[in-house]
């Protein structure tokens, strides 16, 4: 980096202020830099030194910036550290002058030194893959729900709703374990988490309403998300218990479309999984399943990953026709190789490729990640590149029966 810029981690409260400046400027008129402040000094598990900075030395202003936002998603019920790059803007008059690469560069030491499981981004197309992330899990849906095809409420409903508070996040997280149980992949939100989105993230232009949905005779409790920014113009609707029955469902979309017309927005966007019951309902009353984008993600180091979810993997095996399994299965990426170690089902070790192995799937190494979260299977993977493939039937069928298709989604925690 030539003298023009100093490269830099925040250091003081005052850098919150600095950043909110340079995001106001960057994403105007979206209010991003009050969202970057707030998160700066309230968002659980953040830290100073997880912001990454270039400075103007001209000036003293940062002028280009983004944050490794920590998170803790669970794989089939193995927890995972991961570190989000969010937040990510550079100034007009400073971009194309490699400001975002020398900070990449800077981002992926950090996720080295304190071993992230998974670097994932929600970015912009066409920019991350020079960075070594590729599309892996669905994010941000759309199932637009038209209002018409939705009842008034009922004179006599059975439910009422309010509005969610700290008392509440007990409840909260009882919703969040049914969550997880649901998906291969989702994402973990602990008391801190639940106090910061019930809390200080309602002051930002980003803060989601929590609604709390009860019957009132029995003892029925139900939830759902309505957040007050995201794509499109409908009202956003990005959780929904996992458990709810289907005349609370009713009832329910019959709020939303009362809060739609109340806020002006002319449909309901469900921002859910396309399988879920409120996504599989809405299409049976006329909307179309949607077709989400999806989170970009990379390994910061494949073999740390693997060792992660080691005990996902035993799972598999012991539970198909490999479970006696004993030997060396090796990926092969092309450039390196990973060889997992097999004895009686159980897998010993992972470590580099080394010498020969009889068991070998082969695969570019930037597909690897939707393969191995359940995004994808090898064959559907292969219909983009030929490469892909197995040495034998038997390694064909050993490497469906590790990484299966899963269902995976990812609720946000901030």
């Amino acid at each position: 980096m030539n003298n023009e810029y100093s490269i830099r981690r925040a250091e003081s409260p005052s850098d919150g202020k600095k950043l909110n400046a340079l995001f106001s400027q960057v994403f105007h008129p979206e209010q991003v830099g009050s969202l970057a402040e707030t998160m700066f000094h309230y968002l659980p598990g953040m830290e100073n030194n997880y912001w990454f900075i270039a400075e103007e030395n001209k000036t003293g202003r940062i002028v280009s910036a983004f944050a490794l936002i920590p998170w803790t998603w669970e794989m089939e019920g193995i927890s995972c550290k991961v570190a989000e790059m969010g937040i990510v803007g550079t100034l007009e008059e400073h971009r194309g002058r490699g400001l975002m690469r020398t900070l990449n560069g800077e981002f992926d030491q950090k996720l080295e030194e304190e071993g992230f499981d998974l670097a994932v981004i929600q970015g912009i197309p066409g920019f991350y893959q020079q960075f070594g992330y590729s599309y892996a899990i669905p994010l941000e849906n759309h199932i637009n729900l038209p209002l018409h095809v939705i009842p008034e409420t009922k004179e006599q409903d059975v439910y009422m709703l309010r509005l969610a508070g700290e008392k509440d996040i007990p409840y909260l997280m009882q919703e969040d374990v049914r969550y997880r149980a649901s998906y291969a992949l989702s994402s973990f939100r602990d008391v801190a988490h639940w106090k910061y989105l019930l809390t200080e993230s309602l002051k930002t232009e980003y803060g989601s309403e929590y609604w709390i949905m009860e019957h009132k005779e029995k003892a029925e409790k139900f939830y759902c998300r309505i957040p007050g920014e995201g794509f499109g113009t409908g009202l956003i609707v990005s959780e929904i218990s996992e458990d709810i029955i289907f005349d609370a469902l009713s009832s329910l979309f019959a709020f939303c479309k009362q809060q739609a017309g109340e806020r002006e927005k002319p449909y309901i966007r469900l921002n859910l999984h396309n399988d879920s019951l409120a996504g599989r309902m809405a299409v049976s009353m006329g909307a179309k399943q949607g077709r989400p984008y999806a989170w970009q993600i990379k390994f910061p180091d494949v073999i740390r990953f693997l060792r992660t979810i080691a005990p996902v993997l035993e799972q598999r095996i012991q539970a198909s026709c490999f479970k006696d399994f004993s030997d060396t299965f090796r990926l092969d990426f092309y450039k390196t190789a990973v060889d997992l170690i097999w004895k009686d089902g159980r897998l010993e070790s992972v470590r580099a490729g080394e010498g020969e192995s009889q068991h070998t799937f082969s695969i570019n190494a930037d597909l690897f990640p939707a393969l191995c979260l359940g995004h994808r299977t090898w064959q559907e993977l292969r219909y983009i590149r030929p490469d892909i493939f197995p040495n034998s039937e038997r390694s064909a069928l050993f490497i469906e029966t590790l990484f299966p298709s899963r269902t995976s989604w990812i609720y946000e925690q901030y």
